[in-house]
């Protein structure tokens, strides 16, 4: 006689069977296998391998980020993350491209845009931390603050990696807009601050006169941000004592977003890197940056500027890569 397992032992086909009073063997209405070593593989979609190069990333509170959930609750600032934590947008897609097989991890258009450069190839990403914010000189307003620092190795030498993270938002205003308003606050300092990172990242005095009243139109319609951030990254890899510099833009094409939009970017970000390339002794021609790519070693040309000095001596890359949700 055969022996009927108990309900817990079958599987949930076997267990529909029991509870009708059927026999969960009979061929001629269902086939049932035992939780066990010979049990059936359940038929599910196949899903990409997780990848194994898991980062240890940290909010900007400190707290320790083990999932999207934890992103959420701790990559941004309560003021930040109202303005700017909506699906689509770069700061969630951020968190959901690091997060998407759970534990953050490598996302793998990082990988191989990193594998793709021999000065980038070989680096191993330890640890992250969110809204990492660098000081910039004169005055403590308007720190740069980068959507995700990195922490990595290169054969023994320790490498910075900021990412900047965009869906299609601009690189925020022009530096002839981002004076007129700094102009509007009843002390500033954002003249200074300017002309220190034209000078120091171009080589080119952001006024036409020392009382910093008439802006030069060589940098008049450059992005501020594109300013900032390269300064900033340079700075904290002056900080953490590394050998080199990468500055990523990791943009997102989602469902909220517009390809004109994106074609803007691409275009400023190509006229900026096409002048700081031929003002460091780099390439005079035409540049296009494409997503997946990446360039350098830039060597920022040593320059004299009272304030704090932008290391001419750590080589910088800038890369770009695309998270295509619409693939």
């Amino acid at each position: 006689m055969l022996r009927v397992p108990r309900p817990s032992v079958l599987c949930k086909g076997g267990q529909r069977c029991y509870r009708h009073g059927l026999c969960p063997f009979r061929t001629n209405h269902v086939t049932v296998c035992f939780r066990s070593s010979l049990a059936l593989p359940a038929r599910s979609k196949a899903r990409p391998p997780a990848p194994m190069n898991t980062v240890e990333i940290k909010g900007y509170d400190g707290e320790l980020i083990r999932s999207f959930g934890d992103w959420e609750e701790h990559a941004l600032p309560p003021e930040r993350k109202k303005l700017q934590w909506k699906e689509s947008r770069s700061e969630f897609e951020l968190g959901r491209s690091w997060t998407a097989h759970g534990a953050p991890a490598l996302p793998h258009e990082l990988m191989a845009l990193l594998d793709s450069h021999e000065g980038t190839r070989g680096i191993v990403i330890q640890s992250g931390i969110t809204q990492h914010e660098t000081t910039l000189p004169f005055g403590a307003r308007g720190p740069r603050c980068h959507d995700l620092v990195l922490h990595g190795e290169q054969d023994g030498c320790t490498v910075t990696v900021c990412i900047e993270a965009k869906a299609d938002e601009s690189f925020g205003g022009t530096v002839a807009e981002e004076l007129r308003k700094a102009r509007k606050r009843p002390v500033t300092r954002f003249p200074e601050r300017l002309d220190w990172l034209t000078r120091s990242l171009l080589g080119l005095p952001a006024f036409e006169d020392h009382q910093f009243l008439v802006l030069s139109d060589a940098v008049a319609n450059l992005p501020y941000q594109l300013l900032s951030a390269i300064g900033g990254t340079l700075l904290e890899a002056k900080l953490r004592r590394a050998s080199k510099a990468v500055f990523i833009i990791h943009e997102f094409r989602t469902t909220s977003t517009a390809d004109a939009k994106m074609d803007d970017n691409a275009k400023a970000l190509n006229g900026f890197l096409h002048l700081l390339q031929s003002t460091n002794h780099g390439r005079g021609d035409e540049l296009e940056l494409a997503s997946g790519h990446i360039v350098g070693p830039i060597s920022i040309a040593a320059c004299l500027v009272a304030a704090t000095k932008i290391p001419c001596d750590i080589p910088l890359f800038i890369g770009k890569i695309r998270t295509d949700r619409l693939a």
